[in-house]
């Protein structure tokens, strides 16, 4: 059985979820894998080769058609980006049978495309939290039997205890994950200003894009010791090994699901304090896993509460380290694919009009996977969501925003006027 991924690239999270298919299959999986734009970052890349599987980067699109022809089953590793609609259209009508792999909540910005939905084999999800999102809740009950869950974190049981989380140890903060306030929430500088500790100083990591902006805020509140950058690593257990909390606070609009950096710290035994948003609520459970909050008031309690019960944290790390490592054991995965993948062979191969999903030209991709269609005029002009937390994804560089897209396509003149529109917007 020849599975055929289309992914944009294999950088960051989602090289990290298919690096999780790189062992035997049961099934006699074997996995292609194409990136339909050059790597930024090529580690993944280097490790699926090196792992004995063929990797082919940006192929012409005769060479592409030819693969999709091919392979028994084409899985599509989604979220909205430019490349990958583009891509999707060329092939157009080309007989798939098609398995989706969905990398995104589906539940504000960025919406899951009803009819590709139901145009698919097989649609997997990466966290059960986008249930809630309105185009699976509006389902069919025939469409909704080709759902099931597949969380994207594997073996993590291999992974190495905090030593910082004996009940011995001082408390340590630390943060890993986006700097990026379409993830990060836009007020964490505030929320740990609120903590009535001194010293208290937070350790981030992750790439420098906003630092600066994190530092300005730290520094107009006289707190120019709250934080320390340690820039990119790419192996993160070695910062994560010096934290027992992990002050994991994401913008409530988030696009993210299955949330590998607070995975990978709590598989440490590290504490996460988490928002009750949907896809932390999916892997945390209050008081056992870690501890959610609400507001400003309530994390600034969890921290002091952290502090003065040493033992309790540590309890609270065991137990989160135990379920992680346990949901996210090596194997589960791979398994879970090659049942759905089983499961995608009982269907016959289909065309599928991948234009009357997205549409016919790059503004109108665009459209096609935004919750308010509506704020982006015909005149070109942009209107300010309602909900402030929307702003920042908006008006991101990357994730599928107009910006984005007009990077891509900038002979559209209305997404040149909207990637134009939005910039004004934060």
């Amino acid at each position: 059985m020849k599975v055929l991924h289309l992914t944009p690239h294999l950088g960051g999270g989602v090289g990290r979820a298919l690096s999780g298919l790189l062992q035997p299959s049961e099934q006699n999986v074997e996995h292609v894998f194409v990136c339909l734009e050059q790597a930024e970052k090529d580690h993944f890349i280097k490790l699926i080769i090196a792992a004995g599987y063929q990797v082919i980067v940006d192929p012409d699109e005769q060479h592409l058609k030819q693969l999709i022809t091919d392979a028994d089953i084409v899985q599509l590793e989604w979220w909205r980006h430019p490349t990958t609609i583009s891509a999707l259209l060329k092939c157009s009508h080309l007989p798939v049978r098609l398995v989706v792999w969905c990398h995104v909540s589906g539940l504000y910005n960025e919406i899951i495309p009803h009819a590709l939905l139901e145009m698919s084999s097989r649609f997997i999800l990466t966290s059960a939290c986008t249930y809630q999102a309105e185009s699976i809740q509006s389902l069919p009950e025939l469409h909704k039997a080709k759902l099931t869950v597949i969380h994207s974190n594997n073996g993590l049981e291999n992974w190495p205890r905090s030593t910082a989380c004996d009940s011995q140890q001082e408390l340590s903060v630390g943060y890993l994950g986006s700097f990026n306030f379409s993830k990060l929430h836009p007020d964490y500088i505030y929320y740990l200003d609120k903590v009535e500790l001194k010293p208290f100083e937070v350790t981030m990591i992750g790439d420098a894009l906003n630092a600066d902006k994190l530092t300005a805020q730290a520094k107009a509140l006289g707190r120019t010791d709250l934080l320390m950058f340690t820039g990119y690593i790419h192996d993160v257990a070695k910062p994560l090994d010096k934290i027992n909390v992990l002050a994991y606070l994401q913008n409530p609009k988030h696009y993210g699901t299955n949330e590998n950096a607070l995975l990978e710290a709590m598989a440490m035994g590290i504490v996460p304090v988490v928002l009750n948003n949907p896809a932390e609520c999916e892997i945390v459970e209050n008081g056992k896993t870690g501890l959610v909050v609400n507001d400003h008031a309530s994390f600034a309690e969890a921290i002091l509460w952290l502090q003065q019960h040493p033992q309790q944290r540590t309890e609270i790390g065991e137990n989160a380290a135990a379920f992680v490592r346990q949901r996210h054991a090596s194997g589960k995965m791979q398994r879970a694919f090659d049942e759905q993948y089983n499961l995608a062979m009982q269907t016959q191969k289909q065309t599928i009009a991948f234009d009357q999903i997205f549409g016919d030209t790059p503004s109108e991709w665009f459209l096609s996977c935004q919750q308010h269609a509506d704020l982006f005029k015909k005149d070109g002009s942009v209107e300010a969501p309602k909900d402030d937390y929307l702003r920042y994804s908006m008006s991101e560089e990357t994730k599928g925003s107009a910006v984005h897209f007009h990077r891509y396509f900038p002979q559209d003149e209305l997404l040149a006027k909207w990637a134009g529109g939005v910039a004004s917007l934060c």
